[in-house]
């Protein structure tokens, strides 16, 4: 596992690994948003970027083979946290996703090797299908905009520790989870939620699984882009809520979530770090 200095200079970086599933018109941009969050936790971590050994990118395959490892090199080496980003999929059942079955193979990989996994939108809604049998609701309009959260700071879990009582979060999906269905999961936790949207933040299994349908990670402009992406190619696309300041597409918001996101990783890699290096604890 990591090294077992304190210091952040000095350690050795806790080895979190990031499966990217973003089309590729995003996939540099998410990488550099997951690596902001990443390279100013508390702990040091180096980010490994990684993609499937069967499957094979439409689009992006030429800068994943110069750029990334592959699963097998990640299950020889081994990981101390995994993230699982989101991915434009879901015109499609999970069956039909034609990386299903490896991407199902490699989560039950994950159940023993890795502490904790953070799954990110597309991969919340497959994971908690995969792994609880919990069927995402596919929404009337798209759930797309900034919205309110509240956070359950009574809980007392490691992993909101610090932040605000009411936070901002975005969205940008049709599928969501139906909190009752959530609620009555035993292993499962809601940390963060919306009245307008619904679970953010769901915790499982004590921390082994991060179920995030929100995007802490984007930047101010990204709600915006994928709006004028959509309309400028005539597709029937909702005007996002809570986002364009006196509801006028030509002015962009103030980003109002990023603290919080990061607070929300400093979390994590907090508790990944003393997870793996609990003989100093």
């Amino acid at each position: 596992m990591s090294g077992k200095k304190l210091t952040k200079n000095k350690e050795t970086p806790l080895q979190v690994g990031i499966l990217m599933l973003m089309p590729s018109a995003v996939v540099e941009r998410t990488e550099r948003q997951f690596k902001h969050f990443l390279e100013n936790a508390p702990f040091s971590v180096k980010p490994i970027f990684f993609y499937f050994d069967k499957h094979k990118s439409n689009s992006s395959q030429n800068y994943f083979d110069k750029n990334y490892e592959k699963i097998t090199d990640i299950k020889k080496h081994g990981l101390d946290g995994l993230i699982i980003t989101g991915a434009n999929l879901e015109d499609f059942s999970f069956k039909e996703v034609k990386y299903w079955k490896e991407f199902t193979s490699f989560l039950d990989w994950t159940q023993k090797n890795v502490s904790s996994t953070v799954y990110s939108c597309w991969a919340t809604h497959a994971t908690l299908k995969y792994f609880y049998n919990i069927e995402p609701v596919m929404n009337k309009e798209k759930q797309f905009g900034i919205f309110t959260h509240q956070v359950h700071l009574e809980s007392g879990s490691p992993f909101i520790n610090g932040m605000d009582e009411q936070i901002f979060v975005p969205h940008s999906r049709w599928r969501g989870e139906d909190k009752k269905l959530i609620t009555a999961c035993k292993d499962l936790q809601i940390l963060i939620e919306s009245e307008e949207v619904g679970p953010h933040l769901i915790v499982g299994r004590n921390g082994r699984e991060i179920y995030i349908q929100g995007h802490p990670e984007y930047d101010r402009d990204d709600i915006g882009g994928e709006y004028f992406r959509d309309k400028n190619k005539g597709i029937n696309i909702n005007v996002p809520l809570h986002y364009f300041p006196d509801n006028d597409d030509t002015k962009f918001p103030a980003k109002t979530w990023g603290a919080n996101g990061q607070i929300f990783y400093n979390n994590w890699v907090s508790w990944l770090h003393k997870k793996t290096n609990k003989k100093l604890f």
